[in-house]
């Protein structure tokens, strides 16, 4: 099955507005923010910079990146003119934000032209990852910083037990939604590849116990099954209700571990 956040304007409008009410749950749940947070804290913009957040999907990263960093301009670029419009409209009076439609693998910025390149959860989605990371080195001035964060989604977990069926949600999410599981694993060598050094590599486990973080997993993966008439619409409401009871009862547990990397642009 192909992944739908490769080309999001190809799904439906359903599916559309499942990813794009997932993308801001995720940017907004507390299990998240410490992982967001964690590599912002290691960024220091120069005031006037400019900051690259490359398939922002609906910007909740790329607002927390401009609330954080009110000095410098922040740019979030999406391919999907869906999420970008979605981006735009919950973009609030943020002076330094602005939101455009673009490919992560031609970005349509001039050599050199931004401090700070982030991929938040992208390379994973994509299926030449070298080619965005490639482009965002290009981007940045020389001494300029990316910053990549991607889950390990070989890892990821929603079961309680061996065979419990919203673990199978969870892998069939994997499966259908996501291009390279195993991405996390091969971020240094792309680093490497592009001739950035790499100042700052570490791991941070998000675990979902309570709220609709892990929703999505079961939703979007019961929504292809059914599409696929492998189940049928009254499983798929019973794994979503089987999630709330758990949510509700405190016997939810999701697991995925998040890695990032910080690497340098050389100086001149």
């Amino acid at each position: 099955m192909s992944d739908p956040f490769a080309d999001v304007d190809a799904a439906s409008p359903e599916f559309i507005e499942i990813m794009a009410t997932a993308l801001e749950v995720r940017a907004a749940d507390p299990s998240m923010l410490p992982v967001i947070d964690g590599y912002l804290d290691r960024l220091s913009p120069p005031d006037g910079g400019l900051i690259v957040d490359i398939g922002c999907g609906t910007g909740g990263v790329t607002r927390r990146i401009a609330d954080r960093f009110r000095r410098a301009s922040v740019l979030g670029i999406e391919p999907s003119v869906a999420l970008t419009d979605t981006a735009r409209g919950l973009a609030g009076d943020r002076a330094n934000l602005e939101f455009r439609v673009g490919d992560g693998a031609a970005l349509g910025l001039g050599d050199g032209s931004a401090d700070i390149a982030i991929l938040h959860t992208v390379l994973s989605h994509v299926a030449d990852p070298a080619s965005l990371v490639a482009e965002a080195t290009r981007i940045l001035r020389p001494g300029g910083t990316l910053v990549v964060c991607d889950a390990d989604f070989s890892k990821a977990a929603l079961g309680l037990c061996q065979g419990d069926p919203l673990d199978s949600c969870a892998r069939a999410f994997v499966a259908g939604s996501v291009t390279d599981a195993w991405l996390a694993g091969k971020l240094k060598p792309l680093a490497f590849a592009a001739g950035l050094t790499v100042a700052h590599f570490g791991t941070a486990n998000r675990v979902v116990t309570d709220g609709m973080g892990n929703l999505v997993w079961v939703r979007m993966a019961s929504a292809r099954l059914v599409g696929d008439g492998v189940i049928g619409q009254p499983l798929a409401d019973a794994l979503e209700a089987e999630y709330m009871r758990r949510a509700e009862a405190g016997t939810l547990y999701g697991f995925l571990p998040f890695v990032t990397m910080i690497a340098l642009k050389a100086e001149r």
